[in-house]
This record gives structure tokens, sequence and C-alpha cells, in this order.
């Protein structure tokens, strides 16, 4: 499973009314602005934790974007600190949130969007890997 996978995964179980996307919205409801959407795309793939001259561990990076639809009537603060305190139960720790800012490609509504990066470090037995 890739680390976009497990991180839809945790957001579509928390908010089932979301659409969220890993690498890309489709076409067809990109410009959908009356649901929340989230796209999830890859940020850090790398390897750590060298011994006997080899990596042990990989270090993974998601980068969560959020577009909140234009009826959202929760607070967009709790539902972030709800997102990220179940991404941490699942050991993702939040590397940076960004602030809200307004989607201004958009000439007549603008969409809140929210930015959210989130790393995890895990090893290789962890990944299934036996090798």
């Amino acid at each position: 499973m890739r680390p976009v996978d497990e991180v839809v995964g945790i957001i579509a179980d928390i908010f089932p009314d979301w659409q969220v996307y890993s690498d890309s919205i489709p076409p067809e409801v990109i410009d959908d602005k009356n649901v929340t959407q989230v796209l999830i795309t890859e940020s850090v793939s790398d390897v750590s934790n060298y011994a006997d001259d080899t990596f042990n561990m990989i270090e993974l990076g998601v980068r969560i974007q959020i577009f909140y639809s234009l009826d959202f009537d929760r607070s967009m603060l709790v539902t972030e600190v709800q997102l990220m305190k179940e991404l941490e139960k699942e050991r993702w720790r939040v590397t940076d949130s960004q602030p809200h800012y307004l989607d201004l490609s958009q000439t007549d509504e603008q969409q809140t969007i929210k930015n959210i990066e989130v790393n995890k470090t895990t090893t290789l037995v962890e990944i299934g890997y036996d090798g």
C-alpha cells in the first residue's frame, strides 16, 4: 500500500461525506464546490537509519490539500484538529500546517483551502519487507 492510500483511508473513515482522492482530482468533479474535496499527494520518500552498510527505515511524507465546500458549516479549525489527532494515532506526525487561503483562480465564489503536511517513519519489517 502506498502512503497516500493509507492517509486516504484514514480521512475517508473520519469524514465519509468528503470526496478524498490520491494524486489528482478527477476532471468530472473538480469544479464541484458543494462538497469538501481532499487531494492527497506524496511529498517525501527517503531512506534512513543506516546500520551494517544498509538502511533500515523509510521516511514517508504526504501532503493533504483540503478544498472546503462553499456551504461548510462546521468549525474548520476543530475539523482540522480532529483530522490531525486521528493521523497522529496512526503515527503520522504533522510537520506543517499552512494558513487557510482562498482559491483566487475561481472567478465567482472562492473555496477556502488548507494544506497540511504529515510524515511517518517506518521500519522495513513494518512495511512487509523481510529481506
